[in-house]
């Protein structure tokens, strides 16, 4: 039997969507052959579409479209969704800001190696930062903030009461983490200090800013109250 038949035959014993590590994989099933026509093989298999590349040596089983978008969002994301995290417009549709839609599914991972990655339609970023809970809302806002002019559909009511929600539960040490290791704009962060001043929220955002430069920054109505 051919080599590529036996790793065909292999696949054929597993799910579709299921993540493959292919170092793991040639060590445990296929290191009688050389690894470099291992890895030549693979690739000829996601050419045939029968394999999807999700990462530097990580491949997945193609099934359909469905299984195979919710095996990569799954190990981006990780197994206790703190490695990935949604931008873009669903991050918008999480918080309701806007009803405009995209087809194409953004997120940030840590367990990225190279700067972006295209599988299919989803659109995943390298960051480095540890995205726990606080950590995530910052840069769920510094998104938010930073592309907020470009945001289709932006319904400025629902994104008011957004601002509040995130000012009252706003942790400034996650804050300067997040700033200090992600490159956003010094006016994402005036807007973002503009927001937590309006609510009397505590910060130390000035540092990031300069005073001497007068930021051009949308209008935000204050909300009283959820």
């Amino acid at each position: 039997m051919k080599y590529r038949d036996k790793i065909i035959a292999y696949l054929d014993t597993i799910e579709p969507g299921t993540v493959l590590n292919l170092n793991g994989l040639y060590e445990k099933q296929f290191y009688k052959m050389s690894q470099a026509a291992f890895f030549k093989a693979m690739e000829r298999l996601v050419t045939d579409g029968i394999l999807l590349r999700a990462a530097k040596g990580m491949y997945v089983k193609a099934g359909s479209p469905k299984e195979a978008q919710e095996a990569v969002l799954n190990y981006y994301f990780g197994d206790n969704n703190d490695n990935g995290m949604y931008i873009g417009y669903h991050l918008y549709h999480k918080y309701g800001i806007t009803e405009e839609k995209s087809d194409v599914v953004e997120l940030y991972s840590n367990k990225m190696t190279k700067q972006t990655a295209n599988i299919g339609n989803i659109h995943v970023k390298r960051t480095t930062i540890v995205l726990n809970y606080e950590n995530t809302r910052v840069v769920e806002a510094l998104e938010i903030l930073e592309h907020f002019d470009e945001i289709e559909g932006l319904n400025k009511h629902k994104f008011a009461r957004y601002a509040r929600q995130f000012a009252t539960g706003y942790q400034d040490a996650a804050a300067v983490y997040v700033i200090e290791n992600m490159k956003y704009k010094k006016r994402t962060v005036a807007f973002m200090k503009k927001i937590l001043d309006m609510y009397k929220m505590e910060n130390s955002l000035g540092q990031f800013i300069s005073f001497a430069t007068r930021y051009r920054l949308p209008a935000v109505q204050r909300v009283a109250k959820l």
